[in-house]
């Protein structure tokens, strides 16, 4: 029984002919490339749509402490420490309800982390929009 010989095989091809019909069959095949505007338009529009849907995860889904200090400290650009002037609690308070709390080395807790969770779940994914 004869061996495999890949050689064989294999016909020799002038690369410049390969590349030639990969170019003029993307012409064919492939969709049309997005312009820059277009690219921007679309993701504004997956950026919008999923503003709104995360503005009601925020009002429905975390607490009403949360939910204050998440809108005032990313929607009005608040300091943790002006949020604490505000609400009238401590600097530490601000961060905790925000970022949650590290207890036996584990993170726990915190609004982000919970609207991390909730737009994993429910597909809204930064990478589509940003």
């Amino acid at each position: 029984m004869s061996k495999y010989n890949p050689d064989f095989w294999e016909v020799p091809v002038d690369p410049a002919i390969i590349n030639n019909l990969i170019s003029e069959s993307s012409v064919f095949y492939h969709d049309p490339v997005e312009t820059d505007e277009e690219t921007k338009i679309r993701k504004q529009k997956l950026r919008n749509e999923a503003m709104k849907q995360i503005k009601i995860i925020i009002h429905t889904r975390l607490t009403a402490i949360q939910r204050d200090i998440v809108h005032l400290y990313y929607f009005e650009n608040k300091t943790q420490t002006e949020i604490a002037g505000i609400l009238k609690i401590s600097q530490q308070v601000v961060s905790k309800h925000l970022f949650g709390v590290i207890r036996n080395g584990k993170k726990i807790g915190g609004a982000l982390k919970k609207l991390k969770k909730i737009c994993i779940q429910q597909n809204i994914m930064p990478e589509n929009w940003v």
